[in-house]
């Protein structure tokens, strides 16, 4: 069992299934960032996932074109985002409320349209599905290890990295990046000095779809070729525990998806390995254990930290 798990870490097989493993996560995370440093958790990136996953591989199977369908991936719910946003803001639901709401509807109405639309359950599997594309780099893609390590990813795999730099720049070297943040550090304050807060939490709810949308997209028509019921298996709340983790910035999301993508790496590569002596029920919760561990740590991490202020005060 070691030795063939050895052969894929020394293949670098481990790199391109990390990076697989990770992107949904990392675009995810990415997506309850923006919303989250504005001063509002969007709990139901679980559900606009899987609406995404669906609207995506539905659009592409139809007019044979990723590109729209990963579109209408995100423009769907950048609309239901939106439409968080104003019950939240507007009609002054708990957020927890709505994007717990978000979760049962993505797993209902997805499943209620494979139904009538497709006339499946389970699973839709399309034939010829136009996939998002893989991106080989000439010359690079030859060279031993380097190529492995380099070529062969699919395109959102190169998105959601690029995505971790836009992120950072817009949130800390742009006026609209500081006012994001200064609503959710004193949105009184912000208030006070003429920033338009509430026009910029929406706007926050927006960039939160594109993400998400991204990510849903990414599992429908990037990792698979399919549509699977609840296929989204609690990547949206891992996500939200890697935005704890990553202390809220960028670079730390990018750490905090590099380690729970590992997570699920070895959880694929250990399910792969023929006739392992280590019980599938046991591979499967290896994600979850990860994301125990990190909410402990963060919580270990805050304390510290108050207590930390605590002394200084005194």
């Amino acid at each position: 069992m070691w030795s063939n798990l050895w052969m894929q870490i020394a293949d670098l097989t481990i790199i391109y299934v990390l990076l697989r493993s990770m992107t949904p996560i990392l675009l995810a995370s990415l997506g309850g960032l923006i919303s989250d440093v504005t001063g509002v958790t969007n709990i139901g990136l679980e559900g606009l996932m899987l609406i995404s996953a669906f609207t995506s591989i539905s659009v592409s199977s139809v007019t044979d074109n990723w590109a729209l369908g990963v579109v209408s991936g995100v423009l769907i719910c950048m609309l239901i985002s939106y439409a968080m946003g104003f019950f939240h803001l507007k009609m002054k639901v708990d957020i927890i409320i709505t994007g717990f709401a978000i979760n049962i509807f993505g797993s209902g109405i997805t499943i209620f349209l494979m139904s009538k639309i497709f006339n499946v359950t389970g699973s839709y599997n399309p034939t010829n599905l136009s996939k998002i594309p893989t991106i080989h780099i000439p010359v690079v893609e030859d060279i031993p290890y380097l190529g492995k390590l380099l070529s062969g990813h699919s395109l959102m795999v190169w998105i959601a990295l690029l995505s971790v730099v836009f992120c950072f720049y817009m949130l800390y070297r742009t006026p609209y990046g500081v006012h994001l943040r200064a609503i959710g550090e004193a949105p009184e304050s912000a208030k006070s000095v003429g920033i338009r807060v509430r026009r910029l939490q929406y706007s926050a709810f927006a960039w939160s779809g594109v993400f998400v949308g991204l990510s849903g997209a990414f599992l429908s028509m990037g990792m698979t070729s399919m549509f699977v019921k609840d296929m989204t298996a609690g990547t949206g709340f891992l996500a939200l525990a890697v935005v704890l983790l990553g202390n809220r910035n960028p670079i730390g999301i990018l750490i905090g998806s590099f380690i729970f993508g590992l997570a699920k790496t070895f959880e694929t590569l250990l399910q792969t390995i023929p006739d392992s002596p280590i019980p599938s029920q046991f591979v499967q919760i290896v994600p979850y254990v990860v994301t125990i561990i990190a909410l402990i740590i963060f919580a270990i991490r805050k304390q510290r930290k108050s207590v930390g202020v605590k002394l200084e005060r005194a």
